[in-house]
């Protein structure tokens, strides 16, 4: 070997040396940084407040009666939320006249002999209004029933006692994409009912699973009547039974959704197990490690592109169960690389980084049944603290540039301190999701899609697992129907949880698929959204305004104070013929998406054959 060789092997040593240097400080991770989350397109507020009223309903409530205080209060929060007035008045209330001013009469009580403005209700329905009667109708107080009448009006032949059923059956597509579907006794869904029969002409649109009808509507003069057998709980199962209920008082009954999906990842980036698990050999023959890379990430980026899924990822640092400091980062760099790996492929899907925690133990101090699934309750909010600081060191040393804006807490549990102490080492995050709905018992962090008055949302998540139960993919309809969103997650070890120890892996991806596509063929207009993209859409949804203008061949609707594009649920027995400043798609038997496009819509309908 000459000297000029031995000089271009050197040289290339030398080279070979600085790149792999170059590699292991993370130079080329730095090189090409990420700024953030995917913007959706921004304009200016547009559209100018009309000269129209808000739609107004009445709510007929028995102020003696704490179900039925409980019920005004939630009806009042609903049509808040759908930006429409709701004027509240006793039902002993003598002066109370309903009339052609009101879209709907909500009657929230069983008790209709307490009822003062009865006769003028009934007159109301046969002149064209609508009277939702929102609880299981009850004897009068000397124990005799309405007289029959009235019952026929309702569509009633006949009632009886007072029983409980479980499981619900959708006969209709009151709720809209529900159809046909049903959830039988490992359904959580339960109410207090009165045993009913129903005239020939009366349309059961829900029944219990044994038949007993739940939900009905029955035509009387020009108006109707919409009656709920059942008892409005204190938890939120009932949500898109209620919206249903407003949807279809009067004609074209229309209300603003966020029309989202949303998928979170939750304890992924997070450190992989190392070994074999025998689950998992003995289906695979594949150690834990090459599970996640060679089965379980590409299906869950198949799922992404067949579904059209944008994954909101929650890291977690360590699986360790350390509640004081000093916090340190795992050894070596084989969770740091996979981190690395798995956070790029994820971003480079179009999906966002979220925050779980430094470890997987709930920000709670004792008292949040931390004991149930084996964890340790923080002494301090400071060392809640210090854990999340050393989070922060951790993913800033690898994305330097990047805006963590959501924060999922770990099996949703978050204490009052633990939000705060989030707040206090992530000031930017601007997103908190936990559960929707739960028992109070479980201390577990329940939201509803809002703003806090810090500014930040909360975005719920409503149903979860590869192979979700019969409730969930109940809470799923209800929820949409609501709010129009779909929020799921999932875990990348699932299939070591106790409760899928009956299932195997090839089970829990064929369970996915069939969620998935179940729910696409129902709801596939639900735009992909990560989690701080969704904050973009509620905060239009808070703070929009709108007004409708209806006529016999059109509907105008006018939109304000809004950035994206809005979204609609039309609910109509007409059919759209063309549209202007909107686009449609019919998403049910009698039901609409409207996407806003200009600060004035007009939706003309197709002329009867």
């Amino acid at each position: 070997m000459n000297k000029r060789e031995i000089l271009l092997v050197f040289a290339l040593v030398l080279l070979l040396g600085c790149f792999f240097q170059f590699s292991r400080m993370d130079g080329f991770l730095h090189l090409f940084p990420l700024n953030g989350r995917t913007q959706l397109a921004d304009g200016a507020y547009q559209g100018e407040p009309v000269d129209v009223g808000r739609e107004k309903f009445l709510i007929l409530y028995d102020p003696r009666d704490v179900g039925s205080v409980f019920a005004r209060h939630r009806l009042t929060e609903l049509l808040n939320r759908q930006k429409k007035e709701a004027v509240s008045a006793s039902v002993y209330d003598e002066e109370v006249k309903p009339d052609s001013s009101y879209r709907g009469v909500l009657v929230a009580t069983g008790r209709l002999d307490r009822v003062a403005a009865l006769p003028e209700l009934r007159q109301y329905v046969a002149d064209g209004g609508t009277a939702a009667v929102l609880m299981r109708l009850e004897r009068g107080g000397d124990g005799i029933w309405p007289d029959a009448e009235l019952l026929n009006e309702m569509g009633i032949a006949s009632l009886g006692n007072e029983t409980e059923v479980r499981g619900i059956r959708l006969q209709t597509d009151f709720l809209f994409g529900g159809k046909g579907v049903s959830f039988g006794e490992g359904s959580v869904y339960f109410t207090s009912c009165t045993q009913a029969v129903l005239t020939e002409d009366t349309v059961p649109d829900i029944c219990s699973e044994d038949g007993m009808p739940l939900v009905w509507h029955h035509a009387v003069g020009a108006g109707r009547y919409l009656v709920y057998n059942g008892t409005v709980r204190d938890d939120k199962t009932n949500a898109g039974i209620l919206t249903a209920m407003l949807a279809h008082c009067g004609q074209d009954g229309i209300y603003p959704v966020l029309g989202t999906k949303l998928f979170f990842i939750d304890d992924f980036p997070s450190p992989v197990p190392e070994g074999t698990d025998p689950k998992i050999y003995d289906e695979m023959h594949l150690t834990t490690e090459d599970f996640y890379r060679e089965r379980w990430w590409p299906f869950m980026r198949q799922c992404a592109e067949s579904f059209g899924l944008k994954y909101t990822g929650l890291i977690i640092e360590s699986y360790g169960d350390q509640v004081k400091g000093p916090f340190a980062p795992p050894a070596g760099r084989r969770d740091r690389d996979n981190f690395i790996r798995y956070s790029r492929e994820l971003l480079d899907m179009g999906g966002e980084l979220g925050l779980h925690g430094y470890n997987h133990q709930s920000l709670a101090p004792v008292g949040y049944n931390q004991g149930d699934l084996g964890y340790i309750p923080w002494e301090s909010q400071e060392d809640m603290i210090e854990s999340l600081q050393e989070l922060r060191r951790y993913v800033r040393d690898i994305y330097p540039s990047y805006s963590f804006r959501s924060y999922v807490p770990p099996s949703d549990i978050l204490s009052p301190e633990g939000l705060e102490a989030v707040r206090t080492a992530f000031p930017e995050i601007r997103v908190f999701s936990s559960l929707f709905d739960g028992a109070a018992a479980d201390r577990a962090y329940i939201t509803d899609y809002s703003r806090r008055e810090d500014g930040t949302f909360e975005i719920p998540r409503t149903t979860a697992g590869y192979i979700p139960s019969g409730q969930n993919r109940y809470e799923q309809i209800s929820v949409i129907n609501y709010i129009g969103s779909f929020s799921h997650f999932v875990h990348p070890d699932e299939l070591f949880y106790e409760e899928s120890q009956s299932y195997s892996w090839a089970m829990m991806e064929q369970g996915l698929r069939d969620f998935l596509t179940d729910l696409n063929q129902r709801y596939g207009w639900l735009r992909p959204v990560t989690d701080s993209e969704c904050a973009e859409y509620l905060a239009d949804y808070l703070d929009m305004d709108y007004r409708v203008i209806r006529y016999a061949d059109h509907l105008e609707l006018y939109c304000w104070n809004y950035r994206h594009p809005l979204r609609f649920i039309l609910r109509t027995g007409k059919e759209i013929d063309h549209a202007s400043g909107a686009v449609y798609q019919r998403v049910g038997e009698d039901c609409y998406m409207i996407e806003i496009q200009e600060p004035k819509a007009e939706l003309y309908w197709k002329e009867a054959d």
